[in-house]
């Protein structure tokens, strides 16, 4: 259930959160976006979706994005870095060496060093960016653990009787269960989206792409 609601938050962030997007050419300088006066570049887009797919084991490992898939990458940045501000403010530390220690010892010396070679980086600097990525989500992880929606007896019987129709006869005992896993989902869906909605209204991010 975790890694579902992980989706709708990035889904969200994709979807529901509208950055300040500004048509000035297609790059502007190499700059994708900024997120709180910090420069993404288009290199740190394709290092990500480099590493992601490293990390997925997806071939080739070296497919430089353009167009839409590029602005969704470039968006995924900003919410990690908006995700990291806000662990900073916070004062909020994850621990990830155990999972980093899984990632770096499951990672191929191959697509490592193509990537290394590709992009002009070092070994560390790599690894640096892996870490940032396991801290944001495992962040993100532990606020989905501290949603715990509480969904009432009432709220399930008016939910039961707005869609008595498409349950065919069925009996509202027979499927409380499913209507009280329901309505939790979308309780921890709507906290979620008002959460990425704050970020975005807290932390100023601009995405430096044209309009596709």
């Amino acid at each position: 259930m975790r890694k579902l609601f992980f989706i709708v938050v990035l889904c969200g962030f994709l979807n529901c959160v509208s950055i300040c997007a500004q048509s000035q050419g297609k790059v502007v300088n190499g700059t994708a976006a900024i997120i709180n006066k910090k420069v993404i570049t288009i290199k740190d887009a394709y290092v990500y979706r480099a590493l992601q797919r490293m990390n997925t084991g997806t071939q080739p490992v070296l497919m430089e994005e353009q167009g839409e898939e590029l602005r969704k990458t470039v968006q995924k940045i900003v919410f990690e870095e908006m995700v990291l501000a806000e662990m900073k403010s916070l004062q909020k530390e994850v621990e990830v060496s155990i999972v980093f220690d899984s990632w770096k010892k499951g990672r191929k010396s191959a697509d490592l060093a193509l990537i290394r070679e590709a992009y002009g980086l070092g070994e560390n600097e790599l690894f640096k960016s892996a870490v940032k990525t396991i801290k944001a989500d495992k962040f993100v992880k532990l606020k989905i653990d501290t949603v715990t929606p509480v969904v009432t007896e009432d709220e399930a019987q008016k939910y039961f009787k707005r869609n008595e129709a498409q349950f065919r006869g069925k009996s509202y005992e027979s499927i409380r269960p499913n209507i009280i896993v329901l309505l939790k989902k979308q309780s921890v869906q709507k906290s979620l989206e008002e959460w990425i909605k704050s970020l975005k209204d807290k932390y100023e991010a601009s995405i430096l792409l044209d309009s596709l």
